[in-house]
């Protein structure tokens, strides 16, 4: 089995997410991306390298960030709450 290499599920994470304007499709990438960051990581690393990665993206392109911006901040607040 070869190594996973966080860059790369970061980055295609955010690919898939950018693709579309769907909350629900954008939530389940983010979860299943979180998912694979926490096999080598745990879940604070995992929600940082995600939460920047969104971060940039935003900064980037505001129009294609917005909507998993929105579904990001979502995900932190019920992660905050819990």
């Amino acid at each position: 089995m070869a190594e996973m290499n966080p860059l790369e599920v970061i980055a295609e994470c955010i690919e898939k997410a950018k693709a579309t304007t769907d909350r629900e499709r954008i939530g389940h990438i983010l979860a299943e991306t979180l998912a694979t960051l926490q096999i080598d990581n745990t879940e604070d690393d995992a929600f940082h390298m995600l939460s920047t990665a969104i971060g940039d993206t935003v900064d980037k392109n505001k129009a294609h960030g917005a909507h998993l911006l929105e579904v990001w901040t979502q995900l932190e607040n019920q992660r905050q709450k819990r």
